[in-house]
């Protein structure tokens, strides 16, 4: 059976490389985007015009797809930048709002479609809905998901569709390979900050440049939770935040790779029923 990496061994090589993060993502989000990703020693760019997608996406260590707010040019941005994608080059999709409108689910879909997506991380609703499971949105926010371990079975076994499929929640849900795995920890502060789901795939996104998908999202996962433990100050949103930030910034390796061992959970054979 295959084990991730070491946490602290990815960390260490984000750092090292400084990949370049190419993020086609929602204007609401794009600002605590930039902020995580120069906090983990990566590099960002961020423009959603199609008729530079392709070039931006051919020189980027990664790409993270976010379909937060969509424009007109959206679609054809997104086309663009996956044409434009290197082979071997991971990309990481983030579904926002997959379900709220029979338009965002369709083109979630012909997303998915495309073959390219390396990992998929999302609420818990999103990814209950994209598995054919029951899930709910309150706006672009989860607010009830079922039978999500079957979902995120199905997610990964299909043709074609990623190798890893997040679900964030209070416990975040990790599937690949057939086994699951869990992440706990972090603070009720963390789903206060708007963005903060969004935030968190822009650390993935620069994980995935250094190590294989099960590895990178593990170590991202992680470190979110972490750094949320460790931020101190005000219990308000807007001020914690900053203190958010300067922990993600300060996590060390050794921290990560001592942090796992409580916190990471797994594998463990998904149930049945979603064989």
């Amino acid at each position: 059976m295959r084990r991730p990496k070491d946490p602290g061994e990815v960390w260490v090589a984000v750092r090292k490389k400084r990949p370049l993060v190419y993020q086609l993502t929602s204007a609401v989000a794009a600002a605590f985007q930039a902020e995580v990703t120069a906090a983990v020693g990566a590099s960002t760019i961020m423009s959603a015009h199609p008729k530079e997608a392709r070039v931006i996406a051919s020189a980027a260590d990664s790409l993270l797809l976010n379909t937060g707010m969509p424009t007109d040019a959206t679609k054809e941005a997104f086309n663009e930048a996956l044409a434009g994608l290197e082979l071997e080059r991971p990309c990481l999709l983030d579904p926002v709002g997959y379900g709220v409108s029979p338009w965002r689910t369709a083109w979630i879909d012909s997303i998915l479609s495309s073959g390219k997506i390396t990992a998929l991380k999302g609420n818990g609703a999103e990814m209950a809905l994209l598995g054919g499971e029951e899930g709910r949105l309150r706006g672009v926010e989860s607010s009830k998901a079922r039978n999500l371990e079957e979902a995120l079975m199905g997610i990964v076994k299909t043709k074609d569709g990623p190798s890893v499929a997040v679900a964030t929640g209070t416990t975040d849900l990790l599937a690949e390979g057939g086994k699951l795995w869990k992440v706990r920890g972090g603070s009720h502060l963390l789903p206060l900050l708007p963005a903060s789901g969004c935030a968190l795939g822009s650390v993935a996104a620069a994980c995935l440049s250094v190590a294989d998908p099960l590895s990178a999202c593990l170590a991202a996962l992680l470190a979110f939770r972490m750094a949320a433990e460790r931020a101190k100050g005000s219990p308000w949103p807007a001020s914690w935040k900053n203190a958010f930030l300067d922990a993600l910034a300060a996590l060390k390796p050794e921290e990560l790779s001592e942090g796992m061992k409580d916190r990471i959970e797994g594998p463990f054979e998904l149930r049945k029923e979603a064989e």
